[in-house]
């Protein structure tokens, strides 16, 4: 159990450091940049159009899903994901008024980190079974997350009009933009890039993937810094109740009703690992940067991110207690 402490502090508090040196960097006291609030929305632009793609890219073709395959894993995962999101999109309206907000605390809540802390978290729970099981639900996983992403985040940013009829000129319109904007979204094509590798077992040039490598392994440091960067104090405790409620959703609600429906499915052992992480993770520190380059509330998507990082240490140490607890994993 200590280990498990000590792995999720190891995980998870790496990337709180690179937010505060985010926040940091950007104090115009350093001096370090004449116009800081310009230097990161650059570096805002090459995550979104480069390395976050290339990562993408890169997660969907490393992936070996003909080591373990279990269909009906694959469909749960997937199934839980569509649930959440579509929960979501019935219940926010409720207490979410803004466009903008509702579509970055929808995303805040059912787009976990899977990839960088789910999968590395699974091995540690259940060894190298763990991890190659999580590894599974990737290149399904992944993609889902992004369209459904690109498609909340259109349908609700500033830009959108969801007032007009659909029988008119105007609404068809804005159908065609959603559509041409999932279409055209990087990671929407990373992944569809991607896909032929995986199926025809494509491998390559070594110099070519050691390159996508080295972008890839870009991504996530460069987005946590600007997420730092991009975070306002006076923001945060003007919106601190929509982040409070998304991280509780994101790190208690989604992973007890997922976990406990999963159990009563027959999931045990690494499936049942993987139902976990991918339902337990934080959210993904994409959709801080796909929130701020596609006119959505990106301040409250950093919040989120920022909030279920922190929170998930204790959520994932209490959550695997109970499940070794009663002998599931």
């Amino acid at each position: 159990m200590a280990d498990n402490i000590i792995f999720s502090i190891n995980a998870v508090f790496p990337l709180v450091i690179l937010i505060l040196l985010g926040f940091i960097l950007k104090q115009k006291k350093l001096r370090l940049f004449k116009e800081p609030k310009n230097f990161f929305d650059q570096i805002d632009r090459l995550v979104f159009n480069v390395a976050l793609p290339v990562y993408i890219f890169n997660d969907i073709y490393s992936a070996k899903i003909e080591n373990i395959f279990n269909i009906k894993l694959v469909i749960f995962c997937v199934s839980g994901i569509v649930i959440s999101f579509f929960l979501l999109i019935l219940l926010t309206p409720l207490f979410i008024k803004n466009k903008a907000s509702r579509g970055a605390f929808i995303q805040g809540v059912y787009r976990s980190n899977f990839a960088i802390l789910g999968v590395p978290l699974a091995g540690n729970l259940f060894g190298d079974m763990g991890s190659s099981t999580a590894a599974l639900i990737l290149p399904f996983a992944i993609p889902l997350f992004n369209v459904l992403a690109v498609t909340i985040l259109t349908v609700n940013s500033n830009n959108s009009d969801n007032t007009a009829n659909a029988q008119n000129p105007k609404s068809q319109n804005n159908v065609r933009k959603i559509v041409l904007g999932i279409i055209k979204n990087p990671l929407i094509i990373s992944i569809i890039l991607a896909l032929p590798f995986v199926l025809f077992k494509i491998a390559l040039p070594a110099v070519i993937e050691k390159s996508v490598n080295y972008v890839s392994n870009t991504s996530t440091p460069l987005a946590l810094i600007s997420l730092g960067a991009g975070i306002d104090l006076q923001v945060l405790k003007s919106k601190v109740r929509l982040s409070l409620i998304a991280a509780v959703f994101r790190t208690m609600i989604c992973p007890l009703l997922f976990v406990v429906s999963a159990v009563l499915f027959g999931f045990r052992d690494a499936a049942l690992v993987t139902v976990f992480v991918l339902f337990a993770a934080p959210t993904a520190v994409s959709s801080y940067i796909m929130a701020k380059n596609m006119n959505s509330d990106y301040e409250l998507a950093g919040q989120i991110v920022v909030l279920t990082t922190l929170i998930c240490p204790l959520t994932v140490f209490i959550g695997s207690l109970i499940l070794k607890s009663f002998g599931l994993i």
